[in-house]
Parts: C-alpha cells; structure tokens; sequence
C-alpha cells in the first residue's frame, strides 16, 4: 500500500520494458547515497537485464533531497519517490514495490553497507527457483554488542517463530519475485518478517551470504530504543502465520477450555465432597462465574466462525497473499 503523501519526482512512461528495480529507502544520507549510487549503475551496467533504480526519500531533513535530484540528472536509471514525512522503513519500502516497474526486485539499504556486487548472486538464486532469497551478513561491519548480538538472538527467535531457518532476517539486501510482493500489505517494522510471510503461503525462501561493508557517513538509525517494537512485532508475526490462516482452531481451543473451566465451576458450587470444602460465596459466585465460563466458551465458538467466514470472501487471508502457485498449475 502506498504512504499518504506520496509524490514522485521523476516522470516515467508505464509502457518501458523494466526487469530489474532495485530499491533504496533513505532517510538522511546525504553523503552516502553518491557513493552507493556510483557503485550500484557500474554493477547495474553488468548485468543484461533492463534496470531502474527507485530511491525512496522518507521524510530526510537534511541535504538528501537535493543530492537525488542531482543524481536523477546523471542516471537514466534513477527514480525518485519523496514522502512528505518520516513514515519508516516499511512504509518507504511499501512506496518504492508500489511503484516499481520489474518482475524482480532487490531491495538495499541507502547507507552504503550493503554492497551492489551482491546483485547477481542474489538473481542467480531467483533463477534456481526460489521466490525470496535473504542477504546473510556472515561478517558484519557493526559494533558486536549494539548491534549484531541483539540481531543475532532476534534473528533465533524469528527462525522458531516463522519455521523459516535464516540466519539473518534484519539484512534490507534481498530479492524477490514481483508478482508475489505486490500483493503483500506491508505496514509497522514488517518489512523484516517478509521471508516469514512468503514461507507460510509457499513460497520457497533461500539465504545467500553477503558482504557487510563498514558504514562511512552518518550513523545508524537502529539501537536498543527498537528492541521492544520489534518484539511486539514478532507477537504480530506469530499471529500473521499460525492463526490467521486457521482461526477456528485457535478460538475454538479458547472455547473448549473456558467451557471445561465453566464446567469445573458449577461441580464446585453443587457438588459437596470430601476433598471440596466451599462455603460462604460458592452458592452465589460459582454459579456466576460459570455462567460468565459459558458465555464466554459460545463467544468464542462464534467469533471463530465469523473469522472463518470473513476470510472465505477476502483476497488473502489476515494481509497474507494468496497461496503461490509454481509454473504449470502446481501449488
């Protein structure tokens, strides 16, 4: 889904032939987006497929804007979208997949660390089969402590949670198949989860080691301050993969348990053994509570029929796309 405000600041015709777009979310990089740039069109200039490169400005504040539309001038391969704010990461890489034009795409972050030599491996890899293919920083460039042990305990967590066994989600270098990401709803930080997402409707995902070059300009717009949205989200990922496909199931366990617990209840407040000894409240708040068991168990059993329902008449269940069918009608 595109960002509100979003304005583009190159003029395109939607009848060229591109099949390759690689985008770049920025936000402040100012002196590395040259740079990146240079050694991206001298990859680019390798590779036979017809490219363009979609540079998405989320909300910079500093002298970013004016640096891309001086590159636009001396790339023929260079498009601009500018968003009116800092709408994130996920939200900029959501503009940039709306408005490219390639049945490929290869995302990259803008600061510089990731590196364009990667570029043909990763489409090497798409020609193997695969559907979505991770860059793995095996030798990162970052302090150990701030930044690569908490993605390295991040990234075990999401393998178990996802059942996607990648070494490194957080890597923005990635490629994927177009026809599948454009029907992907990106919002909060789930621009990282997308492997996780492609995995639970069958996609098949496979991981490339990537070089991890040092970051020379600026600083990096990640720290602990995120560790607790990205834990949030990885609640919100578990929820995406195991329950919106299957809600009856889930409901329908919360149902089955609140009406044995009802149950329980109303053999306390009636039945007097040796081994339950309740006075004073069980007459009048055992009885209560059983009955709230009951409702609860029936609002359950329904709310789960109701999500069944619902996502027989969406597109794609709970913001996942629909199942990916492989070439010749197989699933």
């Amino acid at each position: 889904m595109l960002p509100p405000d979003c304005r583009s600041a190159a003029s395109w015709s939607p009848y060229s032939l591109v099949s390759l777009s690689v985008i770049i979310p920025v936000h402040n990089e100012q002196e590395s987006i040259g740079p990146l740039m240079r050694d991206l069109e001298a990859q680019l200039d390798r590779i036979p497929q017809a490219s363009e490169v979609v540079v998405v400005d989320d909300g910079s504040t500093d002298g970013t804007a004016a640096e891309l539309d001086r590159l636009r001038l001396e790339s023929a391969r260079l498009r601009v979208l500018r968003l009116r704010r800092n709408f994130g990461q996920t939200s900029a890489m959501a503009a940039g997949f709306h408005a490219a034009r390639g049945d490929v795409f290869i995302t990259m972050d803008g600061d510089g660390q990731n590196d364009p030599a990667d570029i043909p491996g990763l489409l090497a890899d798409l020609d193997r089969g695969f559907d979505v293919v991770s860059g793995w920083r095996y030798s990162r460039a970052d302090s150990y402590w701030s930044r690569t042990l908490p993605s390295q305990t991040a990234n075990r967590i999401l393998a178990q949670i996802t059942g996607v066994k990648l070494h490194d989600f957080g890597c923005t270098l990635k490629a994927y198949r177009a026809s599948f990401i454009r029907r992907l709803n990106l919002y909060a930080d789930m621009h990282r989860f997308i492997p996780g997402l492609a995995a639970a409707v069958g996609a098949r995902v496979g991981e490339r080691v990537v070089n991890h070059r040092p970051r020379r300009f600026g600083r990096s717009k990640y720290g602990f301050g995120r560790t607790y949205k990205l834990l949030t989200d990885m609640v919100v990922l578990r929820l995406l993969v195991r329950f919106a496909t299957q809600p009856l199931h889930y409901f329908g366990l919360l149902s089955i348990v609140t009406f044995a617990l009802a149950l329980g209840l109303l053999f306390v407040a009636f039945v007097d053994t040796s081994s339950v000894r309740i006075v004073n409240y069980s007459t009048v708040v055992m009885p209560l509570l059983a009955v709230l068991g009951l409702c609860l168990s029936f609002y359950f059993l329904m709310m789960g029929l109701l999500c069944e329902l619902a996502l027989r008449h969406l597109p794609s269940g709970g913001g996942l796309p629909t199942p990916l069918a492989r070439p010749g009608g197989a699933a």
